[in-house]
């Protein structure tokens, strides 16, 4: 793991060296979630980083506040690092989220987005947040995010990650992600952009998918059979196929 001081805070990312393919992937967490996440996707050939957000992982601070805040902590993550280009910003859930905003407020940054389960709008159900502001989490609501199909040892090995997530740390990013709203601002992101769902997840639909697809410029929209909101994480293969097509493609 490396890390780099952004404004007084440590972020910590994991970082596999390109082999294969000039540029860099940068992968971004949803809720609750940490680098790890992304290990499938960390030998595709580029310059590959994988964060730990603030309050997340191994990195310190405190979750932000809002998508909002922290596409603005990214983006300053980006300009830090000085990354080789092409850039590709990826994101997962609240990642995409914050994916999105990026792509909008400071597209010089970037080269091309990569949005899975993605949606321009990401409400919670309210007894969810309830039970997260009282304290209490329930790691077996993250079952409905995987298809019928996946493994049973995938879906208990992430219900038993996500049981080690603080309740205040999920109550913050699913706060922020409740408050999200890009549905109006769509049409101001011009980069390329690649849309990865899967048939069956429930937290974000591929109807969400499909209208922010309708709504980008220059979007490319891809859906997986088998697999549900964890897609990247059920269908690995098909997944950095998708990935590498997209990033290797000629602009």
């Amino acid at each position: 793991m490396a890390s780099i001081n952004i404004s007084g805070t440590d972020w910590f990312f994991q970082h596999q060296p390109g082999t294969r393919y000039p540029g860099t992937l940068v992968f971004i967490h949803g809720s609750g979630g940490s680098h790890h996440l992304w290990e499938a996707q960390m030998d595709l050939g580029f310059d590959c980083i994988a964060l730990d957000l603030p309050g997340h992982g191994q990195s310190g601070g405190q979750p932000a506040a809002s998508i909002s805040d922290y596409a603005a902590a990214v983006s300053e993550f980006l300009a830090q690092m000085q990354l080789s280009r092409p850039v590709y910003l990826a994101g997962h859930s609240m990642g995409a989220a914050i994916t999105l905003t990026c792509a909008l407020r400071q597209p010089d940054l970037l080269d091309g987005i990569i949005l899975i389960g993605a949606g321009p709008r990401m409400k919670v159900m309210p007894s969810f947040l309830d039970a997260l502001r009282s304290g209490n989490s329930d790691p077996g609501f993250f079952k409905l995010a995987f298809s019928p199909d996946a493994p049973a040892q995938m879906v208990d090995d992430m219900v038993q990650t996500i049981s080690l997530v603080p309740a205040e740390v999920l109550y913050a990013d699913f706060s922020a992600c409740n408050d999200f709203d890009i549905s109006q601002e769509l049409e101001g992101i011009r980069l390329p952009a690649l849309l990865i769902v899967g048939v069956d997840d429930k937290l974000t639909p591929q109807k969400l998918a499909q209208y922010i697809s309708d709504h980008l410029t220059r979007a490319r929209l891809e859906v997986i059979s088998g697999a549900g909101h964890f897609v990247m994480i059920e269908k690995p293969i098909e997944v950095n196929r998708l990935i590498t097509d997209f990033c290797t493609q000629p602009r």
